[in-house]
């Protein structure tokens, strides 16, 4: 999972110009990057965009007052009206692609602002956003450290007028987001209190005091206020059918409809399991010889993936295993670039803890690509370690669900040859202003489509000598990505229950207690994303197989072609790629 720039997607504020004469698109592409940046500060630090004008962005944080969602709608609308006095018809195929993907992000923002509204009831966004703030300065070397750490203390001065503005907004939130928000906002405490006091220069120091300490009261206060706001009610974090329409078609990109996604995942979700069991029968015979038990497929495949989770990290060795299967995965890139791809010229790539103010969501792990205006900087694979309070049972169902087996799963999606390698690959892009459009604006069904579908392709090229251990490993993750749609459409428009919710997961996809617990907290605080993952493995293969019918097809030159583009939409991608339709 990769965090995208959330906030400049939903939160800014401004207005854009409008040039008269003929239309220069090269100009309106980067006037609407470069004027979405400076308007959230907070993302334009993360995009290696640091001076906008005269003012510093690194030194300020998003307006979310209500003055500021009020500028932020003018802004959207504005260009709204520009694209639509736009004609298609003058635009080659690559620049319409571009177009595309800028009103998708008119259309959520707009969407966000007025309807769904997450400023007014999700309070997680305000604590991340402060989380980011401060730690994107901290962990990015952009510039000279005494620089970065004096933005560090100017966004400490902006952070109480910030929560402020988020206790004015909030109102009627539900219980899990205000539960998940303290946590995170605990973290934000610890971050600044702790991580960042202890390691802020001697010299700056006076000045970082005098900043934290109105920085920790109003992070103090905030906790208590989300202690004294009332519940909305249980049901309230579902989207609702209407919205999740509307949101569900611009994530999706217009690929498909949201009756159509969780027939499909229904439907595959049987024809997974029936895979898993034709491999698992074999291991079954193998790992218990003398026994011949009943035709059961869930009792033969949850016996050998009990089987294969006795083979796990320790508590200690966890990060350590991760690296190694870090350095495993990019050996065998290197080894083998005819049946996958060239691998990346850049290898900038570091494996770290996920930063506590975001492990509400990301309670396994993460990708954050280094700036896309500052590529060469740090990008991050996101781990989530084990809280040291956990009970060893606990530990011990995250530690059988991220085996020696699914921790290479993970490395292989969030990094090699995922996500990492997917936006090394958006990185030489031409022209500029097109490369940071997609790179910043990048449709999430691509995205996540890519990491998923790359990582059935490193197994087929032969990783780990075609384990069947390892593949049966896969195609559980692929039941859970499966699980992860039907999740996200019932819970957010049928009232899928707790109960049926847990079941679906523990039973039909085999998933640990652990696991199953953080994947319905997760799909309680956000919607649209769970389904990214399966749709996106569907187009990728659909792509292909139409791809195959060409003369000349290789998988390393459609892997390239496809990376190449940058994150479109998939109807966009096939369109680009000589297919007229991605979906059968």
């Amino acid at each position: 999972m990769r965090w995208i720039l959330l906030f400049a997607l939903l939160l800014t504020a401004g207005s854009c110009s409008r040039p008269s004469g003929p239309l220069d698109f090269n100009a309106l592409r980067g006037e609407f990057i470069y004027g979405t940046l400076a308007l959230s500060p907070v993302s334009a630090t993360a995009a290696g965009y640091h001076r906008h004008q005269d003012r510093n962005l690194d030194e300020q944080l998003d307006d979310l007052s209500a003055a500021g969602l009020d500028r932020q709608r003018r802004y959207w609308r504005d260009w709204q009206k520009r694209f639509a006095q736009i004609d298609q018809q003058t635009l080659d195929a690559e620049d319409r692609a571009d177009l595309s993907l800028m009103q998708n992000q008119v259309e959520s923002a707009l969407l966000e602002l007025d309807e769904i509204r997450s400023w007014q009831h999700n309070p997680t966004l305000y604590v991340e956003l402060l989380g980011h703030a401060l730690f994107t300065p901290f962990s990015i070397e952009y510039a000279p450290a005494p620089d970065r750490w004096r933005h560090i203390i100017a966004r400490l001065q902006a952070a109480p007028a910030l929560l402020a503005a988020a206790r004015a907004n909030l109102n009627g939130v539900p219980g899990v987001w205000a539960r998940v928000a303290r946590e995170e906002n605990e973290g934000n405490i610890r971050l600044a209190g702790s991580t960042l006091r202890d390691a802020v220069p001697q010299d700056l120091r006076p000045a970082f005091d005098q900043a934290v300490e109105p920085a920790l009261a109003a992070m103090h206060e905030f906790a208590q206020f989300l202690d004294q706001l009332p519940d909305a009610g249980p049901d309230s974090w579902r989207l609702g059918p209407e919205k999740y329409e509307k949101k569900f078609k611009l994530a999706m990109g217009g690929t498909r409809t949201v009756e159509q996604s969780l027939q499909e995942a229904e439907q595959d979700l049987r024809a997974f399991r029936k895979r898993m069991f034709d491999i698992a029968l074999p291991l079954h015979n193998r790992y218990f010889p003398n026994e011949r038990p009943r035709v059961d497929l869930n009792l033969i495949v949850g016996r050998v993936l009990d089987r294969i989770a006795e083979n796990r990290p320790t508590r200690a060795s966890y990060f350590a295993d991760a690296r190694k299967t870090l350095d495993e995965t990019r050996a065998f890139l290197n080894a083998n670039p005819d049946q996958l791809l060239t691998p990346p010229t850049r290898d900038n790539l570091e494996l770290i803890e996920t930063p506590e103010f975001m492990r509400g969501i990301y309670g396994v792990g993460g990708f954050s690509t280094a700036p896309a205006l500052q590529p060469e900087l740090g990008a991050f694979y996101w781990l989530t370690p084990i809280p040291d309070a956990w009970s060893e049972e606990r530990a011990q169902s995250k530690l059988r669900e991220y085996n020696d087996y699914a921790l290479r799963i993970l490395t292989i999606h969030e990094a090699i040859p995922g996500h990492y390698v997917q936006f090394e690959y958006a990185n030489q892009i031409q022209p500029e202003s097109r490369r940071l459009l997609r790179a910043l604006f990048g449709n999430g069904v691509y995205i996540e489509g890519w990491a998923m579908y790359s990582t059935e392709a490193m197994l087929d090229a032969g990783y780990l000598n075609g384990s069947p251990e390892l593949r049966l490993t896969f195609l559980k993750q692929m039941l859970r990505a499966i699980a992860n749609a039907i999740l996200d459409i019932r819970l957010h428009t049928k009232s899928m229950s707790r109960e049926d919710a847990m079941a679906l997961m523990l039973t039909q996809t085999f998933q640990e207690q652990e696991e199953a617990a953080a994947k319905w907290q997760r799909a309680q605080l956000s919607s649209c994303q769970l389904p990214t993952y399966y749709a996106g493995y569907r187009e990728f293969l659909n792509l292909r197989s139409e791809l195959e019918k060409q003369p000349g097809f290789s998988r390393r030159d459609f892997h390239e072609r496809a990376l190449h583009a940058g994150a479109l939409p998939m109807r966009t991608l096939a369109e680009l790629l000589g297919v007229n339709s991605p979906t059968p």
